[in-house]
């Protein structure tokens, strides 16, 4: 865990976190709700979303943005960089990507840099195939 405050564990926030560690797909809020309510029949969406919010404060989910912007979540919290499908808007992990030393923006640009979000656009191998297949 960091040094960000830590609150109050609850059943929800304990079935939203569950929920989004079992997927590798990088879920929307929608998605997340809708395993949790299976869980939980009665918890609203937004609980879903104020308890996603709480654990991005503290630490334990990371948000990656897709092409649609909309907000996806990652339980994996390590430094990793991600690829966005410019097609589908999938979201993959990118492991083992070479290290940047980004602290030196500091004195590039007077900047102090608090984190460092790496993001690959471009077309799956998925959508390259049906690309390619519409014009073969």
């Amino acid at each position: 865990m960091n040094d960000r405050v830590c609150t109050r564990e609850t059943q929800q926030r304990r079935v939203v976190l569950e929920v989004v560690k079992s997927t590798k797909s990088h879920p929307t809020a929608d998605w997340v709700f809708e395993k949790v309510r299976s869980r939980l029949p009665k918890v609203s969406l937004g609980t879903v979303y104020r308890n996603l919010s709480v654990l991005r404060d503290e630490g334990r989910l990371c948000e990656v943005h897709g092409m649609d912007r909309r907000t996806r979540y990652d339980a994996d919290t390590r430094p990793h960089a991600h690829f966005v499908c410019s097609t589908c808007g999938q979201v993959r992990d990118v492991v083992d990507a070479p290290a940047t030393d980004w602290r030196v923006l500091k004195d590039l640009v007077g900047c102090e840099v608090e984190e460092q979000r790496l993001e690959f656009l471009g077309t799956c191998p998925a959508c390259v195939r049906r690309r390619n297949r519409r014009t073969a």
